[in-house]
């Protein structure tokens, strides 16, 4: 299943926003893209998890770092996604109608 897919399937009503949030966040929608922070952490995959979030499941793998997102979610919002916090997302959200 292509990864916009799964984000609809795994995040449900929430997917819109998720869809917007990945692709503010990973562009190219690169599983295995990785981004090395000013303080150390790294971001990596489709939402670009960062490294202080303790998270059971490979990261580097679409479908485990949506699953990842979501449960990140669930728990905090999108407050731990500094598109969202920037607002850098909502330029995407017309893409999801």
């Amino acid at each position: 299943m292509p990864v916009e897919g799964q984000i609809r399937r795994i995040f449900k009503n929430d997917s819109k926003m998720a869809l917007a949030i990945s692709q503010a966040e990973n562009g190219r929608r690169d599983c295995t893209r990785t981004h090395k922070n000013n303080n150390g952490s790294v971001d990596v995959g489709i939402f670009q998890l960062n490294s202080v979030h303790e998270a059971k499941g490979n990261r580097f793998d679409c479908t485990e770092n949506i699953k990842i997102a979501k449960q990140i979610f669930d728990r905090q919002g999108w407050s731990p996604w500094v598109v969202y916090q920037t607002g850098a997302y909502k330029k995407f959200l017309n893409l999801y109608e």
